[in-house]
């Protein structure tokens, strides 16, 4: 038979995790506005992962929305603004009938990239020493669930 204390702890157990998902949601939407920071240069958050996800090469804007995770149109207006800025610039494929767009970081994309990465990087340094062992133990495999859950939102 189960306890009525038993039922109220799992109900708060419950109430107090959807706290802290709303605070890890709001906190995102924060950073999200804010940008990135690190460097002499402004990146919004969306800049970053579409720079991103042009650091391993050049892509097209389909496969740099995919690797951002964001739709294309977002995508779109992102590299726009880091076209204009001088970070991307795109290149029409010569081959077939011409159509295919190509984006790449330029050599002043891939140094704001490099700053903001060494930034991040950092911050989720700190993040991880400030962690318990067992905090540690956990923290990775919890984050994923999240992260693959949080779409459902």
């Amino acid at each position: 038979m189960v306890e009525l204390s038993e039922i109220q702890t799992e109900e708060e157990a419950q109430a107090e995790f959807a706290e802290a998902l709303d605070d890890l949601c709001f906190a995102i939407l924060r950073a999200t506005g804010r940008g990135v920071p690190g460097g002499e240069t402004e990146l919004t958050l969306s800049q970053y992962n579409v720079l991103q996800a042009l650091g391993d090469g050049p892509a097209t804007v389909s496969e740099v929305a995919a690797a951002a995770d964001v739709a294309v149109p977002t995508a779109t207006r992102a590299l726009r603004g880091l076209e204009r800025r001088g970070f991307v610039e795109r290149r029409r494929d010569q081959s077939a009938d011409g159509r295919l767009v190509t984006v790449s970081l330029t050599a002043t994309g891939t140094r704001v990239l490099g700053e903001k990465r060494t930034w991040v990087r950092e911050r989720q340094r700190a993040i991880f020493n400030s962690l318990s062992a067992a905090e540690r133990e956990t923290a990775a495999s919890l984050l994923r669930v999240v992260a693959e859950d949080i779409h459902e939102l």
